[in-house]
């Protein structure tokens, strides 16, 4: 079977056999282990570069330079990965809300959904910290285990549907998605906002996330925290050096002091002297 370099590549970085028929099994360690090998940030957009959705594009940025991304150019990569190999996939854009409910919220997140064996799951490998390892199962509302945390599909009136994740013994309802069609125009528009438009969350907050079945890292401005299933231990980012530190030990992003020192100031900084000041 032949692929474009592009997806190749990603099958060699990933360490990935195609199996001879299609599988489950197969989508299932694909999505664990790129979850695992790249991380989910922000940094192109806080640093202003141009963010191009072509696949090659998207391959050099996540696969070969190892910088990471966020959800319209990892689902983009998985999506046509699993697209190129035969499976029956179909792009959707949904609703983050992050259990504010009434928010009126744009689509912003692409995922893809997946329909194998007369099954329908939810593949997404670009939510960051609170994304599942694994493909959610759409056939049951029973809750779903994904490394250490738990799921649970939630069929709406209208034909939405709620992807939620159990948070403190209660459900927390991540986004909200519906099966309209979409293309890669309206992706086009969703990622315009997302790291063009000066009140989207990607545009005014640093994010870095990496997340493997025993331990999520994850970095949102001035705190860096690593969850367990056994608990949360985090700590303050509190110099441009230290901020520099921790994106080169956890999550494998080497940055010139001068770029760290622009986005302390920029983002770590201030929440900083309101903590001092709160105190």
């Amino acid at each position: 079977m032949s692929f474009p370099l592009a997806l190749n590549q990603y099958l060699v970085r990933l360490d990935l056999t195609v199996p001879d028929s299609l599988s489950l099994d197969f989508v299932c360690e694909l999505q664990r282990r790129h979850v695992a090998e790249f991380s989910f940030n922000n940094l192109a957009v806080v640093l202003g570069d141009d963010i191009s959705l072509d696949l090659e594009d998207v391959s050099e940025k996540i696969v070969t330079r190892g910088l990471g991304a966020y959800c319209f150019e990892h689902n983009k990569l998985t999506f046509e990965l699993l697209k190129a190999l035969g499976y029956d996939v179909q792009l959707k854009l949904a609703r983050v809300l992050n259990n504010n409910l009434e928010r009126a919220a744009g689509r912003t997140h692409r995922v893809t959904l997946l329909t194998l064996n007369n099954e329908m799951y939810l593949i997404d490998t670009g939510f960051g910290g609170n994304g599942p390892l694994s493909p959610l199962s759409l056939s049951t509302q029973q809750e779903q285990q994904s490394g250490f945390e738990h799921y649970r599909m939630l069929p709406l009136e209208g034909g939405e549907w709620d992807v939620q994740i159990v948070k403190d013994g209660d459900y927390f309802t991540l986004y909200r998605f519906d099966f309209a069609h979409y293309s890669e125009a309206d992706c086009a528009v969703g990622h315009f906002y997302s790291h063009r438009h000066p009140n989207a969350v990607f545009v005014n907050n640093l994010m870095v996330t990496n997340k493997e079945l025993d331990k999520t890292r994850s970095l949102l401005n001035s705190t860096f925290n690593i969850k367990t299933e056994s608990g949360e231990q985090s700590r303050k980012v509190d110099s441009p050096r230290v901020l520099q530190s921790i994106l080169a030990e956890h999550f494998q992003i080497k940055l010139e002091l001068v770029v760290a020192e622009h986005l302390f100031e920029r983002f770590v900084q201030s929440e900083l002297d309101d903590s001092q000041t709160r105190s």
